[in-house]
């Protein structure tokens, strides 16, 4: 790891170093400062050189505003540029310029002024539009009406500008009076996105293609990448479900692609398949998104979820340029349930236990004595365990630096950046510290060649016992149990389990990860319009797990009572994936008689994945400080170890082709092969076909064309397939070692070879074909962006396990028996303008998938309370239909109820629907035929919506986002009372009595009790909706003034606050947080920051 910062370094060494030994009048210098005074202009290039000017400004009107906007420009040429038509020149010696008088020329004659008014297409003035002299500095800004008043030379050219819209130049010959009407910059109708191997112009894109800038992604200021994908493309749903830190979010574009493998989209970080949050924020260019087959298919079989594209940044040639954004912030939980007090629980178990006909478990002497003396910690507890292993505040912090800089012959963009993020339990952290580097070296006019470095590490620290082990036990147990007593020792928590105990004194868990990707590129221009491209990447990562499990000893009562766990472990693992690509294209573009546009793209690409693992384990360390491997009893030891290797072959195609820049078409197909899959079924090929057409270019739109300036149609269809198994070779029949058998009387574990899976020759790729309908509108000068899709996907032949007899005793082959269709819509507006000084933008997204297993072969899975079945979606919630709560005995005795003993059954226990029979139905009985769908986990109706703004300074950012419609399945101790003989929560506590009859919860039952079982079987009446709205990211910033910044070689310092998850809207919802699991897992998150970002 030395060696490779030792290279990084000398790279970014020698970038600076090229730059800084340029002549310093060689130098070329870019500023933005609008119109400022003289002395302000001298002062800002002495400050970017080591030039020292001197003037006489006793004859020199240093206050006279010049326009400070020069880009890429020398500094000597800028000093003329300034000082041209001020009658002063400057002379040179050595490092100091002297500004003198200019001999008398025609230059200072033939003045004269001029004026005018300056309005947008619709006529309103424009407020602060740049008036410059052309090649001058010499120029004014309008005032509060659109007006100006400028002298210039008789024979100039006016060059009028202003943000968002087209520069106009005007002549002054002969004319002192102006009426200048300035049109929208439809600049963003010539954007160009990232695409599969390549980029396209956006108005020429005949697929599902969306993209978004880096400027989107920072400005809300988090440490995940794929957290800040959340809200920004329709149809691509973010779901960050757990606060742990590190946590990465889950995402899923157009729904679920399979029944059994992973539906994450493949992400492609400058071309090599990667982690989304494997590259910092602050690196990224853009990131690009291909939603339907058409556009993913050059990708083939590992695109069937959809394809996202990350392009990082790279040097720009003669610019040195160094940024840095930081923040520091805390971070505690958005939503947790509030568990009661020690009598409340007391009082609430006895009433319970009355309910179910038993004896109350605590006596009236022993709540007295909470209620009087309260609690002691010795005999009586009163823990409120939440409190005692939360913690409610907790620290976090990111850094990111980056410098780029070069030549046009080389050139060097480095980024490193460094977080931490500290959980809210004890020994629980994240930190990761990622550098990259991008080199580009121009090795002649037509041969570039470039490389690529990223470098990554990241420790997590966790309890020995499971972070969300701890979490459950403390948000379940009772506030009886012991945590800590007077004396400091451990109190017994539940049978020796204290979740405290467990995170503080009962061992650390570190996994280190390390990964190393290389990618080295030769790129080659032989022709105009061709290029040949050949690129080599290698990805190296490893994974190491170390884990200790501690013991601790707990008391009660003063007394020792156990020593938790009994021994003292250790296991350690060690895991490695190499991954290497090599890749070869060549594209070529042209257009024939200024009509005919034609791309052709052709390539062919090789995949290997190589695994590898180790393991091992030892029992019963007995001398503390003793925990190496060696130290623990050698008669223990466990060693586990595995490798596996995948290959693939592809060559693909595209072709596109504009007649008119009005009709569009677009070919693509690729030819995978996989290892997977024996000979004969090797291979797939995988097409697509995409058309556009233009409306708006036709004449018959004319008329509408001040209105609208782009109007597209598309349709694409599309074939895509998938061959990810957690099985690398699911075609072959495999034999396993297992050191688990003895023979004879030498009671010695003996190794055995046996089969433990059926295999299935025939099996091959998952297909998934995929139609879309698409409409583009950009509006009123391209300030509004519309874009609507209408998508069906069909996936066939999945991959799943059918159940085979337990007599066989191996595992059940693979097989392609299987359908499934999503059927959705994506629709994206945005808005951009200004209203005076005020610049705004609105960015809405809706979207909905609708999935439906159509076909299982006549199977169906059943997992206790979801089932996936033919004709529903995927994983749906099963269960019995609840129908309220019965309300007395004679209800009871004249309705079916489950397990058919009525003397069980009480008024306030749930009520179920009889629906069905061994007949097909209601047969007067509740049994398992009455078990049916009774809600969808599907998200539908995901909803994002952006609001920016800038005035003067300040920048103002809001994100809100949220699900329209989901369904949630009520599970755990925040759920439900007295889980697995856990404590109740205040909000359960609102249950069924003779004076409560439309309660939230039914009459308190002990859990596990006949009654108990009863109302706690799946059903819908723990069907909750899902449906939340969210204020997801709030963050206000504020730039230092150029002014202020001077000579202090800054371009730009921007101050800022942000807060995440802020403020959630779920109607009837309690518990947890409604994007979380509702289980007892680790919450989510508000984070608050404050940061800086600063430009050299």
């Amino acid at each position: 790891m030395n060696r490779n910062k030792s290279i990084c370094i000398t790279i970014l060494c020698l970038s600076l170093a090229m730059v800084r030994s340029l002549p310093i009048d060689a130098q070329k210098v870019t500023f933005h400062d609008g119109f400022i005074s003289l002395k302000q202009a001298f002062e800002k290039l002495e400050s970017v050189s080591t030039y020292k000017i001197a003037y006489n400004d006793s004859q020199l009107d240093v206050s006279r505003k010049v326009l400070m906007d020069q880009k890429e420009m020398e500094v000597l040429l800028a000093l003329s540029q300034l000082l041209k038509n001020t009658g002063y020149t400057y002379k040179t010696n050595g490092n100091y310029i002297l500004i003198v008088p200019e001999k008398a020329d025609d230059t200072t004659k033939d003045r004269k002024r001029v004026s005018g008014v300056i309005v947008d297409n619709q006529g309103i003035p424009v407020i602060g539009a740049n008036v410059v002299e052309k090649g001058t500095a010499n120029g004014t800004i309008t005032d509060i009406d659109g007006k100006f008043t400028l002298e210039v030379s008789g024979n100039a050219t006016l060059q009028v500008s202003y943000i968002g819209y087209n520069t106009q130049e005007l002549s002054v010959s002969g004319k002192t009076d102006f009426s200048v009407k300035l049109g929208e910059d439809t600049q963003a109708l010539d954007e160009v996105v990232v695409v599969g191997y390549g980029t396209q112009k956006k108005v020429n894109l005949t697929g599902a293609v969306q993209s978004i800038s880096s400027q989107d992604l920072t400005k809300r200021n988090l440490s995940s990448s794929s957290q800040a994908l959340q809200g920004l493309i329709p149809g691509m749903v973010v779901t960050q479900s757990s606060g742990a830190p590190g946590a990465t979010a889950s995402i899923q574009i157009r729904g679920t692609g399979s029944i059994n493998s992973n539906s994450e989209p493949l992400v492609l970080i400058d071309g090599v398949e990667g982690d989304m949050n494997s590259v910092d924020m602050n690196a990224i260019e853009s990131v690009s998104v291909l939603k339907d087959a058409a556009s993913a298919s050059i990708y083939g079989s590992r695109a069937s979820n959809g394809v996202i594209l990350v392009t990082t940044k790279r040097a720009k040639e003669n610019k040195l340029s160094v940024s840095y954004n930081g923040y520091v912030g805390f971070r505690t939980p958005t939503s947790t349930p509030n568990p009661v007090d020690a009598v409340t629980y007391m009082e609430a178990i006895n009433q319970a236990c009355v309910n179910n006909n038993q004896a109350p478990q605590y006596s009236e002497e022993v709540i007295n004595a909470y209620k009087t003396s309260g609690a002691d910690n010795i005999h009586r507890y009163d823990t409120n365990w939440k409190d005692l292993v939360f913690d409610e505040i907790t620290l976090t912090h990111n850094h990111s630096l980056s410098v780029s800089g070069g030549s046009d012959m080389l050139k060097t963009f480095v980024n490193a950046s460094y977080n931490y993020e500290d959980g809210l339990i004890p020994n629980n952290s994240f930190k990761r510290t990622a550098i990259r580097s991008n080199t580009d070296v121009k090795l002649t006019e037509w041969l570039r060649a470039g490389l690529n470095l990223n470098i990554r590490r990241s420790i997590q620290k966790d309890p020995t016992s499971g972070t969300n082990n701890i979490i459950n036990s403390t948000l379940r147990f009772t506030p009886l149990f012991g945590a800590v007593n007077n004396d400091g020792t451990w109190g017994n928590g539940q049978n020796g389990i204290n979740p405290l105990a467990q995170a503080i004194d009962g061992g650390v868990k570190v996994v280190d990860n390390n990964d190393i990707d290389v990618k080295g590129t030769l790129a080659l221009t032989p022709i105009k319009g061709m290029e040949i491209l050949a690129s080599y990447a290698s990805r190296r990562y490893e994974n190491k797990q170390d884990k200790f499990q501690n013991t601790y000893d707990t008391y009660e009562g003063g007394n020792f009572i156990m020593t938790y766990p009994t021994t003292k472990s250790r296991y350690e693992e060690w895991y490695q994936l190499i991954k290497n690509q090599f890749n070869a294209q060549v594209t070529y573009e042209n257009t024939f008689n200024e009509r005919h546009y034609f791309k052709g793209f052709l390539g062919f690409q090789t995949d290997e994945f190589k695994n590898k693992s180790f393991g091992g384990s030892r029992n019963n360390y007995y001398y503390d400080g003793y925990e190496e491997m060696n130290h623990g009893d050698a008669s223990s030891s466990m060693v586990n170890g595995n490798s596996s290797k995948l290959t693939m072959m592809s060559y693909f195609a595209r072709f596109n082709y504009t007649f008119a820049d009005k009709y569009l078409i677009e070919l693509t197909g690729r030819y995978d092969g996989s290892s997977r899959f024996t000979a004969k079924n090797r291979w797939g090929f995988f097409p697509s076909v995409s058309i556009g057409w233009r409306i708006s270019e036709e004449h018959f739109f004319d008329p509408l064309k001040d209105a609208i300036d782009n109007l597209k149609i598309r349709a694409s269809y599309g074939s895509l397939g998938n061959q990810d198994l957690k099985d690398y070779y699911p075609y072959a029949s495999v034999l396993a070692l297992d050191a688990s058998y003895w023979f004879g009387d030498s009671k010695n574990y003996t190794t055995g070879i046996y089969s433990n899976a059926l295999s299935n020759p025939e099996i091959s790729w998952e297909k998934s074909q995929q139609f879309d309908f698409g409409l583009d509108i950009t509006a009123f000068n391209t300030r509004l962006d519309v874009t609507f899709d209408y998508y069906i996907r069909e996936i066939s032949d999945m991959l799943q396990q059918f159940p085979v007899t337990y007599a066989v005793g191996l595992t059940s082959p693979w097989e392609n028996a299987g359908n499934m269709r999503n059927n959705g819509w994506d629709l994206s507006v945005m808005w951009h303008d200004r209203i005076g000084k005020v610049k705004y933008n609105i960015r809405a997204m809706l979207s909905d998938v609708k999935n439906e297993v159509t076909d299982l072969y006549g199977n169906k899975y059943i997992n206790d309370n979801n089932t996936t079945q033919e004709g529903f979606p995927i994983s749906s919630w099963y269960g019995y239909v609840a129908d309220g709560y019965f309300q007395s005995k004679e209800e009871i005795n004249n309705y079916p109820v489950y397990g058919n003993n009525k003397d069980n059954v009480k008024p306030g226990y749930i009520k179920y629907k009889d629906i069905s029979g061994p007949e097909g139905v209601p047969d007067g009985q509740i049994t398992d035929a009455d078990r049916t769908i009774i809600g969808d986990p599907q998200p539908r109706y995901s909803f994002s919506l952006n609001l920016g703004a800038e005035w003067n300074n300040f920048d103002f950012n809001v994100f809100l986002q949220g699900v329209g419609k989901r369904d949630i399945f009520f599970n755990g101790a925040g759920a439900r009372p007295f889980w697995m003989g856990g404590t109740v929560y205040e909000h359960q506590l609102d249950s069924w009595s003779e004076e409560n009859r439309n309660a939230e919860y039914p009459l308190l039952l002990i859990d596990g009790s006949g009654g108990g079982n009863m109302n706690n079987i799946p059903s819908s009446f723990w069907v909750k909706s899902g449906a939340y709205m969210r204020l997801k990211n709030v963050s206000v910033g504020y730039s230092l003034p150029k002014n202020i910044l001077g000579k202090s070689g800054l371009s730009n310092v921007r101050f800022y606050l942000s807060g995440q998850n802020l403020l959630t809207i779920a109607k009837g919802y309690k518990g947890y947080d409604p994007e979380g699991d509702v289980s007892s897992y680790y919450p989510v998150t508000q984070v608050y920051t404050f940061g800086v970002d600063i430009k050299f």
